[in-house]
């Protein structure tokens, strides 16, 4: 009886120890290389910013022109959230969110259309 449960349990574990790996969340492996193709397809929000006539150069300089900081990430210093915060904001996400908004309405407003998904339009990389 008790060598029926010691291979029960072992089946047991090795099953629940087998399980990441058939839903991807395994660190090596097959399910690593679909990790990996999933990371490589996402892209920063400023990427998906397109327009005609736009080079990476054009749209960088206009995310820049909009408000954000960096390249095609959409990102804003700390002094330009707390400059957004308002009295009634639990923490700094709402002035996160409204300085995003800012940003999206200022590249609409030079004819870029947000693209999704990303294709060969979006030039990125």
């Amino acid at each position: 009886m008790k060598m029926m449960m010691l291979r029960i349990s072992t089946l047991l574990s090795l099953a629940f120890m087998l399980s990441g790996c058939l839903y991807g969340q395994c660190i090596n492996g097959p399910c690593a290389l679909e990790h990996s193709a999933i990371l490589k397809s996402i892209k920063p929000s400023g990427a998906h910013f397109i327009k005609d006539g736009m080079t990476k150069e054009s749209r960088r300089m206009d995310i820049a022109a909009c408000g954000a900081k960096g390249n095609e990430s959409v990102n804003f210093l700390p002094d330009q959230i707390q400059a957004a915060k308002q009295p009634d904001d639990p923490n700094d996400i709402r002035a996160y969110l409204r300085l995003r908004d800012q940003w999206a309405s200022c590249m609409r407003s030079k004819g870029y259309v947000y693209l999704e998904p990303c294709d060969a339009r979006c030039l990125y990389p």
